[in-house]
């Protein structure tokens, strides 16, 4: 039998986890308890325990130190960490170190602490065992990627030998309700930054555990990494049922625990369902044909594949963005110089280019409406196009298009509305933002006693004089962040501002970003290739 070792500080979930599992289950006994890791270390070199069980923080001597010791002995012995989800950063490290699995305390059935026991004895088993001529995988999801997911790809290996590899590791995928769902991570680069996990293992680790985990809980499938953001998820019924219902309840608490615990948001293309094992590959290939269209995707969104799916996405497509637009611009404009164009393109080809070229032109059409002065209309058109390249998605482009056309609309409604007065400070603040403007300055200028200048500005700009100025600077500011190589301090009284402390500060509030951030996340793009 394989001895097991549990370290673990807290004595309620030590004595919990070795009263709950039937040991023998895996022909395992646990050969001692520590309630520290350095009570482990010592535990662990007189028992040399087959299957290690340890909680990441502990008193003496955390979990990463005690991994690396056993591990730098060179020993396979099998570990498996307790953790929490607080303890995410710190389960880097014992990823990197080769754990095989964790336990989440507090939250996991005995049931989910069975499946990740079971796995860990199957490992066991296999170094146990004569070894074969090739060297197999001796973690499951090795075992899904490199033959599962190989013949959806690749067909090599065949279906028999798939399938006939996975009943080796007690997985059997059964011929009812067979369903493929391709899960797409959005904001992944925004995960990855989080967590500092440049290449995603850590990422990887966590995703494919907690829906395995959820997985086991409904005894609806199976989950393998793809590649980076991507996860293909199997679904099957032991029995025919010829229903969706179970795959969208896995969907949806999915997506929650992503949603609470990592604040990302996936997406998932949907097969059709079969009762046949030998569509597995047409299935599989139903995911990717949706997700070809990721740029048409809405995120957060459950896509399902059919005949007509693409007529479906177009009509999507075109429904959002005729609401959208109609909130607040000329349906007639909107139309002609838009939703025409783009149902055109959308029936013939879901082509990202073809699409930003025409929010592009419609956009040139709209600013010429405006009329903004000849000077401005080049740092327009650059502004669009630059925010427009810089989008993952359609409906980044789309808010794109509706915040700049705004943008536009309010300068126009504002030279509209504006008495003469306010009109000669406007121009005013334009040509000497750059340096030291007062108040009393401007309404001097304009001829009006300071407290009349500033309520007439207030009530007719819906903005204080000071806001408003703030606000040009900014924008100014921010142009020469794109553009310029112009250190921050630099920048600040370039535009004015006598100290890049409340520049700094200014900036933030009106962008959510510090200007070093903001500069970090420009990328100028000056043509539409």
């Amino acid at each position: 039998m394989y001895k097991v070792l549990i370290a673990e500080d807290e004595m309620l979930v030590r004595t919990g986890i070795r009263a709950s599992i039937d040991w023998e289950k895996f022909n395992m006994y646990v050969v001692d308890e520590a309630a520290d890791g350095q009570t482990a270390w010592e535990l662990y070199e007189q028992h040399q325990p087959d299957l290690v069980l340890t909680d990441i923080k502990m008193p003496f001597m955390d979990g990463i130190e005690l991994i690396r010791k056993i591990r730098d002995t060179g020993s396979h012995t099998e570990i498996i960490i307790l953790s929490c989800l607080d303890d995410f950063s710190l389960a880097r490290e014992a990823i990197r170190l080769g754990v095989s699995g964790y336990i989440l305390k507090l939250t996991m059935t005995t049931q989910e602490m069975e499946e990740v026991l079971k796995n860990a004895c199957r490992s066991l088993d296999k170094v146990t065992k004569p070894k074969s001529s090739s060297v197999a995988p001796v973690n499951i999801y090795d075992v899904l990627e490199h033959s599962l997911l190989s013949h959806l790809t690749y067909n090599i290996p065949s279906l028999s030998e798939c399938l006939s590899t996975l009943q080796e590791y007690s997985v059997t995928i059964h011929p009812h309700d067979l369903v493929t769902a391709l899960m797409v991570v959005d904001q992944y680069e925004q995960l990855q930054d989080l967590y500092q996990d440049s290449h995603g293992q850590l990422i990887q680790f966590s995703l494919l555990n907690i829906m395995n985990e959820i997985l086991t809980k409904t005894g609806s499938g199976l989950v393998v990494h793809e590649s980076g953001s991507r996860y293909l998820l199997l679904f099957y019924n032991e029995k025919e049922t010829r229903s969706f219902h179970l795959i969208t309840g896995v969907l949806d608490e999915i997506q929650t625990v992503l949603k609470n615990y990592f604040n990302v948001t996936p997406h998932f293309c949907i097969s059709e369902m079969t009762q046949d094992l030998s569509r597995l590959r047409i299935l599989y290939q139903q995911c990717h044909l949706l997700e070809e269209q990721e740029f048409f995707l809405f995120p957060g969104s459950v896509n399902h594949y059919d005949s007509s799916w693409k007529t479906s996405l177009c009509q999507a497509l075109l429904t959002r963005t005729r609401h959208t637009l109609n909130t607040f611009m000329d349906p007639g404009f909107t139309s002609g110089f838009l939703l025409q164009p783009l149902e055109k393109q959308l029936k013939e080809e879901l082509s990202p280019k073809t699409v930003l070229n025409i929010f592009y032109d419609s956009y040139i059409v709209y600013l010429h409406n405006q009329c903004p002065s000849d000077d401005d209309s080049y740092i327009w058109v650059r502004d669009f196009l630059q925010a427009l390249s810089a989008c993952k998605n359609y409906y980044e482009m789309l808010e794109q298009f509706v915040a700049h056309a705004q943008k536009l609309e309010r300068l126009s409604r504002e030279r509209m509305s504006c008495s003469r007065e306010i009109l000669q400070a406007l121009q005013f603040l334009q040509n000497n933002y750059n340096r030291q403007i007062t108040l009393n300055e401007v309404s001097n200028l304009v001829g009006l006693s300071p407290n009349y200048f500033s309520s007439i500005f207030k009530k007719e700009l819906g903005t204080s004089f000071l806001e408003y100025l703030n606000r040009y600077r900014i924008e100014k500011s921010m142009k020469l962040l794109q553009n310029t190589s112009m250190k921050s301090y630099e920048i600040a009284y370039a535009c004015g501002f006598s100290d890049e402390g409340y520049y700094g500060k200014t900036f933030k509030k009106f962008t959510g970003k510090t200007p070093n951030e903001y500069k970090k996340s420009c990328v100028f793009t000056t043509s539409t290739e």
